[in-house]
């Protein structure tokens, strides 16, 4: 429950609406109460008496009260749900923008469902723990005037009715205590679930080109399992606090019935009294089955709160400086000085061990090795994807820590083998290169990337939808629109990351013609496999377990007959 108390900035904005609904909420358990008068004197003043004159009165005054209760209610209800949904908007907002704001560090340990979960569903459980607000006031203020007023008519069978409280108080802690344990594993399974979701999804070409689909349902069915097992020891203790409070209702009614009716036999109590002292115990039981209800949904929402702001705690490794610098061009170099590196959640685990080496502008850089090298690291160190652990990686003279992130990242293009395409039209996905930019500079991009001949053909052009990730193109077509991207942004330095390692031989040549003349009076990284790709380069690294085993121009290592030229043959026979 202490998890809730981190929302009051959120509802602060609201303290109005808050206000409103709550002093309602006195009002609305008094017009709640008010039938259980009515039915006494309906039966004490006018069928006993039969009196005419009250005829008219009473259904009038029935009227009136739930024309009182339209308005009452409506605002009541309307406001604090009005509340309900502005925070759980700004509770969103504030949880999506918090987790796009970390390190990359988070998302190679965190699962995308489990994020997706929790950004996504957690906050409409702590919704149902807000709308109980309003119940709080309303429900207990419903309850007193009920006993009040059972109080006015006969004590002793109050006290009966009343004599039942500790036992419900002892039900409602120990279902709010299990429930609050039983609904946190309920919602970690769920984001498991998600999790197994966002991959069978995203991953369904690989699926069904391996014939995976009995392993993901597997795993989905385990997922699905745990998270029933998880439900059903909620359901066990929800379905059991229920019955139990009836229960214990039970011995109060069953007091109520001897007492009230002996006492109307010695005619102490009239039977319009009695009447309404068990329409009265009666409506008791709903403000106390929803205080029941309230528990569970508070503990719900507390459990979920709990989750919502653990990820609020989580604060990124990779902060800008208060002072960074401006930088708004690239003049001289790009130099790495004894950088090493190690992911954050395996800091004993080096991947990059002394790299030293720079890049006069305009020249390129080529990287080669096997497969776990450290190649891709080296480049997402440069935008500070991540950050070194030691050493430092400069931008003519300038530590790349020291520099605005906006700045520096406007500095580089990436050109990957995984490219990323949004679900939208391909002018939109061209357009994230640089989001100010017209749409003549749009089509102008994908002319450069010899992107057009595969666009306009497409029935409805560059306001074509290319499904998620881009799946409606073929690899080389997504291929060519990352390169578009490139061009519309136009920055000096351009990092390629096996942009062509993935492609046929047609789609290769089209894509390395958009290449080379992207890399025209670019400084450019490039990571390849293929030797057409790299035998280009002004200067070739040759990467082994995260060091520089040989360094070159092709012609050098060629004639070094090392592991460059080894690689070289490998790649020759593959070819």
């Amino acid at each position: 429950m202490k998890s809730l108390w981190k929302l009051k900035p959120y509802l602060k904005p609201h303290w109005r609406w808050i206000a409103v609904s709550l002093v309602l909420a006195i009002p609305m358990a008094a017009i709640r109460f008010s039938p259980v008068v009515l039915i006494q004197k309906l039966i004490d003043d006018l069928l006993a008496t039969k009196d005419q004159s009250k005829l008219v009165t009473f259904p009038l005054m029935v009227i009136g009260i739930f024309a009182v209760n339209f308005v009452v209610r409506f605002i009541h209800y309307s406001a604090i749900r009005v509340v309900v949904a502005r925070v759980n908007q700004k509770l969103k907002n504030d949880l999506y923008d918090h987790v796009m704001g970390l390190s990359a560090d988070y998302f190679t340990t965190a699962s995308t469902g489990n994020l997706m979960s929790r950004v996504g569903n957690d906050p409409n459980q702590i919704d149902q723990g807000i709308a109980q607000f309003a119940v709080m006031l309303r429900e207990p203020f419903q309850l007193v005037f009920l006993l009040g007023y059972t109080f006015y008519m006969n004590w002793k069978l109050t006290l009966v009715t009343i004599a039942v409280f500790p036992p419900l108080a002892l039900v409602f802690s120990y279902s709010g205590k299990a429930l609050k344990r039983y609904i946190h594993r309920l919602q970690e399974e769920q984001a498991r679930m998600f999790a197994t979701l966002q991959e069978s999804f995203t991953g369904v070409r690989v699926i069904k080109s391996f014939r995976l689909e009995e392993y993901v349902r597997k795993k989905y069915y385990e997922r699905s399992e745990a998270f029933f097992k998880n439900l059903s020891k909620t359901i066990i203790v929800e379905e059991t606090s229920h019955p139990l409070v009836e229960f214990i209702m039970a011995f109060a009614i069953a007091g109520l019935i001897y007492l009230g009716g002996k006492a109307v036999l010695e005619n102490s109590m009239t039977q319009g009294q009695l009447l309404a002292f068990f329409g009265a115990f009666a409506m008791m039981q709903n403000p106390i089955r929803v205080l029941n209800d309230m528990n569970i949904k508070l503990n719900n929402a507390g459990a979920a709160a709990e989750r919502v702001f653990e990820i609020m705690d989580w604060r990124t490794r990779l902060l800008e400086k208060p002072n960074a610098a401006e930088k708004h061009g690239f003049t001289a170099e790009i130099r790495l000085s004894n950088v090493r590196f190690a992911y954050p959640d395996a800091p004993d685990r080096e991947v990059l061990k002394g790299i030293s080496f720079a890049i006069p502008k305009g020249r390129s850089l080529a990287l080669v090795g096997a497969s776990g090298a450290g190649k891709s690291s080296l480049v997402s160190l440069l935008p500070r994807i991540f950050d070194v652990t030691d050493g430092k990686i400069e931008i003519d003279g300038i530590d790349v820590r020291d520099l605005k992130l906006d700045d520096l990242r406007s500095l580089i293009s990436v050109v990957s083998q995984d490219v990323f395409l949004f679900h939208d039209t391909i002018a939109e996905n061209i357009r994230c290169g640089r989001l100010g930019a017209t749409d003549e500079e749009v089509r102008q991009a994908a002319r450069e990337a010899f992107a057009t001949d595969f666009i306009d053909r497409l029935p409805d052009g560059f306001m074509t939808n290319i499904g998620d990730r881009g799946q409606k193109l073929s690899g080389g077509e997504r291929q060519r629109l990352s390169i578009a991207r490139a061009f519309l942004r136009n920055s000096p330095i351009l990092i390629l990351d096996e942009a062509t390692s993935a492609l046929d031989n047609a789609s290769e040549k089209a894509v390395q013609a958009a290449l080379d003349k992207l890399m025209r009076d670019k400084t450019t990284i490039l990571i390849a496999h293929r030797l057409s790709t790299i035998r280009n380069a002004n200067r070739i690294l040759v990467m082994r377990e995260g060091s520089v085993v040989e360094d070159g121009t092709h012609g050098e290592l060629v004639t070094k007959d090392g592991e460059y030229a080894a690689f070289l043959k490998i790649a020759e026979h593959r070819a």
